[in-house]
């Protein structure tokens, strides 16, 4: 029951809640244009605990090779590129190389803690 109710507050409600902390955590000042750059980014770190987030960026880059960025495209990104031409597969996956690497790291440390879990608990025939 807990499992499944961890999984709907990272599928359902943490779209909701990364904004919020992020704003807790950076707010925004009105003077200081580096804020909002500051608050997107903590919001982006923040949401990206949450496994969909991770899946949606890494399927949406390699799904439109015309993507160069899962965040904000900055104009010494954009250096050298042809406009328009798609980015090759490699290089998509070397851009969302952290997300994956991301996901199977979390899959790797939930298995584990299910697994040592599941041989603690003593089982009688």
């Amino acid at each position: 029951m807990a499992a499944l109710s961890v999984w709907l507050v990272l599928t359902v409600f943490w779209g909701m809640i990364a904004p919020l902390v992020a704003g807790i955590v950076a707010p925004i000042d009105p003077f200081d244009p580096i804020s909002v750059l500051n608050r997107f980014e903590w919001q982006q770190a923040i949401a990206r605990i949450s496994p969909q987030t991770l899946y949606g960026e890494v399927t949406g880059l390699l799904l439109n090779p015309a993507a160069r960025s899962v965040g904000p495209l900055f104009m010494h990104q954009m250096q050298g590129a042809v406009i328009g031409a798609p980015l090759p597969t490699l290089q998509s996956l070397l851009i969302v190389w952290p997300q994956i690497s991301g996901l199977i790291a979390a899959m790797l440390v939930l298995f584990t803690l299910a697994y040592v879990v599941f041989q603690r608990q003593e089982v009688r025939a």
